[in-house]
């Protein structure tokens, strides 16, 4: 096997830590659900997914737009068009018509448009570019963007009601749980979006420890480490430190490792990146500063 073709574990490995993820246990249901909704034709239902900030909604939606790549046909007249799935956007804040419809143009991978064009210009470039590339779901994050714009919510979701109408796809709206209220301005959108949510680990149970042994399953570390094992105090120490949040526990985790040097050249001996408290607590400084304001709710 030529020299460049072999494998070098310890370059793995890093790869690994750079790309660690393991889904909460909530998300593989949200998932079929989605699957479901991408599935069945002649049908368009929704979803409104609410979770606490920090507790891994976007990531979850991101690995699903990823999931569903984009891809590339040639029409009859030779002109290639990018087809989209599954698009992923921002609501923008201050939430304004024209700023909605510019992120969702840009969540089809189309230029901003210069100058100060009309929004009903804009919506209806959108429009069609949902139907030129055959969309089918459009996740539409931070939903609660919209609740602390001023401006007038109703509004905001009766043009979300109109893409949907318009435009025969799926929507995903998620926000956090005060974004629920959205939901109940009118009993179209109670039906229209199915309630699902993705909470924090509010203990160190069972369920928290069996994610942390998720995530060393993915890591592949030669050795036992022991993430969810309660003998090791690691668990009880993570829980801490993450508040039970995804989105705090795996930037400890992997600034722990760069920490032990797994991203330097010199790398060469898994003896010298064992995981331990006081390695934590230098990463959890790092991530969260003298002081946790983060919410848990």
């Amino acid at each position: 096997m030529p020299k460049n073709d072999v494998i070098n574990p310890f370059i793995e490995f890093a790869n690994r830590v750079a790309n660690l993820h393991a889904d909460l246990p909530e998300v593989e249901s949200i998932y079929n659900a989605m699957d479901s909704h991408m599935r069945i034709k002649g049908k368009t239902r929704h979803l409104f997914v609410t979770g606490p900030s920090n507790v891994g909604k976007t990531r979850m939606a991101e690995n699903y737009r990823d999931k569903h790549k984009a891809y590339t046909i040639d029409e009859d007249d030779g002109t290639e068009v990018d087809l989209k799935p599954v698009i992923l956007m921002e609501t923008p804040h201050p939430f304004t018509f024209l700023e909605f419809y510019h992120e969702l143009i840009s969540a089809l991978g189309a230029p901003r448009l210069s100058g100060v064009p009309r929004v009903n210009d804009l919506k209806n470039r959108a429009y069609h570019l949902i139907e030129r590339q055959k969309v089918k779901m459009i996740i539409i994050d931070e939903i609660n963007n919209i609740m602390t714009s001023g401006f007038n919510n109703y509004s905001a979701m009766d043009a979300i009601k109109h893409l949907a109408n318009k435009t025969n796809v799926t929507l995903v709206l998620m926000g956090t749980p005060e974004s629920k209220e959205l939901r109940t301005l009118d009993e179209q959108y109670k039906s229209r979006y199915r309630l699902r949510s993705i909470s924090r680990f509010s203990k160190c149970d069972d369920e928290f420890c069996d994610y942390l042994m998720k995530i060393e399953e993915q890591l592949e570390y030669p050795n036992k480490i022991g993430l969810g094992n309660k003998e090791t105090g690691l668990p009880q120490l993570l829980h801490y430190q993450s508040k039970g949040k995804m989105g705090f526990l795996i930037p400890i985790i992997q600034e722990a490792y760069d920490i032990l040097g797994v991203n330097n050249d010199s790398f060469n001996d898994f003896d010298t990146v064992k995981l331990t408290p006081d390695v934590l607590n230098e990463a959890y400084k790092i991530i969260q500063g003298d002081v946790f304001d983060d919410k848990l709710d």
